[in-house]
């Protein structure tokens, strides 16, 4: 009888103790403690891309700094339309989350009914800035800047520039150099920067404009393709060009991508505040920055609002250019 009892007041005290744990998982749960799952990093990009290599550089120092695993999660497709409709019509809990490419992902909404705005999108911090430049052969005969221009100016529709698509950044920056500086330069869209290079290589373009990124690099260090201006505010340290601004071109300086963090609008603040600072300390850790590369993490970070107002830069710059 006895060890029926010690039996009965054993069972009690687990009983007690399971209750106790389940009520402080409720507690928890009613706190609204973030993050309490996993998290999905949507990327509208193929895998192997620089939306992609950030992506997966982030989400390796992001579980271990919020302690949860990161599913990183290619969904390409339309310009990035397919991940953001994805992100949008997801929970808004700061569980699933998405990479963004700005110019681009504000050009496909301007041009295209995707069924979103950047009012869908709760803006988190950015990762990369990859900047842009207009580019020729190696054996191209302008030397400068203003001789391309010239060319084209005194025969129009002659100067062909490839880009890395037909409605990205790229193009939209060649179209406002056509209507800011009556400059007719002929916008030759290709599907990628890659491809771009290969048109200046085989000299089936007169220029190029497209991103100065890793692949781009040896061929700009060995001459076979030179850079005539870059779309940066100040010179880089990594290519030898002015940049538009010196050479009396100041609004030219929006063709940078810039490669960020959102979320879906609604998202707690509390969830959007733990995700910028991990993402803040990702931008500071020495191996993190080595795999997205030193050349093109910022200086200084760019958290959830600097994020929102690159958005509103975008439409405000190429808002009338689409005739948005």
């Amino acid at each position: 009888m006895r060890s029926l009892r010690a039996l009965a007041a054993l069972l009690v005290g687990v009983c007690l103790v399971l209750a106790g744990c389940g009520q402080d998982e409720a507690d928890s749960a009613a706190a609204g403690e973030y993050p309490s799952e996993q998290i999905r990093l949507l990327v509208p990009y193929t895998a192997g891309g620089p939306t992609d290599i950030a992506a997966r550089a982030l989400a390796a120092y992001m579980e271990e700094e919020l302690g949860t695993s990161f599913i990183v999660e290619n969904l390409p497709g339309a310009s990035g339309a397919t991940a953001y409709q994805e992100l949008i019509a997801s929970e808004a809990d700061g569980h699933t989350l998405s990479m963004t490419a700005l110019p681009t992902a504000v050009l496909n909404y301007l041009i295209n009914d995707v069924g979103y705005t950047r009012e869908d999108f709760a803006p988190i911090g950015v990762a990369t800035q990859i900047p842009s430049a207009i580019l020729v052969p190696g054996d191209s005969p302008y030397q400068d800047l203003e001789s391309l221009f010239e060319a084209a100016r005194a025969n129009p529709g002659s100067v062909t520039v490839a880009t890395p698509g037909a409605t990205n950044t790229h193009a939209a920056e060649t179209m406002r150099i056509t209507e800011l500086y009556d400059v007719p330069l002929t916008v030759v869209p290709f599907e990628g920067g890659s491809e771009v290079k290969t048109a200046l290589l085989g000299g089936n373009v007169t220029a190029g404009f497209t991103n100065v990124s890793q692949d781009m690099l040896p061929a700009l260090e060995s001459g076979e393709i030179r850079a005539l201006a870059v779309g940066t505010e100040e010179r880089l340290d990594y290519v030898d060009a002015p940049t538009f601004t010196e050479l009396g071109y100041p609004e030219l300086t929006q063709s940078t991508t810039t490669f960020g963090l959102i979320a879906p609008a609604g998202t707690p603040e509390e969830a959007i505040q733990e995700l910028e600072d991990a993402l803040r300390s990702a931008s500071e850790d020495p191996e993190v920055v080595e795999a997205l590369d030193p050349n093109y993490v910022p200086e200084e970070f760019i958290g959830s609002e600097g994020l929102e107002e690159l958005f509103i830069d975008v439409e405000e710059t190429f808002g009338d250019v689409l005739g948005g």
